[in-house]
């Protein structure tokens, strides 16, 4: 096959990884990034058109057919990535993510409300408006408080408050500055760890539990953070799918913490990163990955030809 992988780094881990699994799986790759696209719409046939510069001084040119694509760009290329996605979506090409499963996972307060929607717990969570009186919010959220930006990634955006009055300037800062940001109940008693499950279609293929480092709550590889192999329960792990689902991704990293009212999910990553869970587990995610895309390619033939 020939494949799409849209990332703005190529030189990532989890680029480098799905790049040797599909060229060890007999398919050609290419890595771009999605800010550098051109879409073109066309009453004339070809209908759909994608043109790519490489920099500043290169001459544009026509991409080729890909039979798949792979979205791994960051959240400063969400709204192009999507525009991408939608793109190959309306000629029929399999995305490993489709656009819309992939924007809802990116943005953190409508994933939340997605879940809540179908009975998944989540932290108590508030989204105020920017004419919210930022005082008045923490009348209806505990300190200390967590603050996120909607669209943030890696740990980046994520705020410890520990006192109302923090939790007030930051939260001024932000709204002043034109940053949506929601606020999180700090779960105290998980002591600064989480469980990340890596989801493939139906199942999960690894997990790991994440711990932060010297008084650091986020336990983000990122943020410095370390992991060790942990096995979950059955129900743990059908809740990471079931929030999978819910998203409607085909690959995610399910983020869950145990609190004293049980189980929680903090947050369902579209691009989860490969690097710890690969070397932690011992486990080839990224070929795991292929393979998923291949049957997903392969289904799709299937389709058009029995239609």
């Amino acid at each position: 096959m020939k494949l799409l992988m849209l990332c703005r780094e190529p030189r990532l881990y989890s680029c480098q990884r799905l790049k040797e699994a599909a060229e060890s799986s007999g398919h050609q790759i290419d890595i771009l990034d999605p800010n550098r696209c051109l879409l073109k719409l066309s009453q004339n046939a070809p209908h759909f058109r994608l043109y790519y510069q490489a920099n500043a001084d290169a001459e544009p040119y026509l991409l080729p057919d890909y039979d798949a694509v792979i979205p791994r760009f960051g959240s400063a290329s969400t709204k192009m990535g999507c525009a991408v996605l939608r793109h190959f979506a309306a000629q029929n090409v399999p995305c490993l993510n489709d656009e819309t499963a992939f924007f809802q996972a990116r943005d953190k307060w409508l994933s939340l409300q997605l879940l809540a929607q179908q009975g998944i717990a989540v932290p108590d969570s508030l989204l105020p408006g920017n004419e919210f009186q930022a005082a008045r919010v923490m009348n209806y959220v505990t300190s200390p408080t967590i603050l996120k930006t909607l669209n943030g990634s890696q740990g980046i955006g994520v705020i410890l408050a520990e006192k109302a009055q923090s939790a007030v300037s930051i939260l001024e800062t932000l709204t002043h500055t034109d940053v949506p940001v929601l606020l999180q109940d700090f779960i105290a008693e998980a002591q600064g760890s989480d469980f990340r499950c890596f989801v493939i279609g139906d199942r999960v293929v690894a997990t790991m539990r994440r711990s932060g480092q010297n008084g650091e709550f986020r336990a983000n590889f990122h943020r410095g953070g370390t992991a060790e192999k942990v096995q979950l329960s059955d129900e743990e792990k059908m809740i990471a799918l079931q929030a999978t689902r819910i998203l409607g991704l085909d690959v995610a990293g399910v983020d869950l913490i145990r609190s004293a009212r049980g189980l929680l999910v903090l947050e369902v990553n579209a691009s989860p990163g490969l690097e710890m869970i690969e070397k932690t587990s011992g486990i080839d995610i990224a070929l795991q990955m292929i393979a998923f895309l291949e049957k997903k390619v392969r289904l799709l033939q299937q389709n058009a030809m029995e239609k």
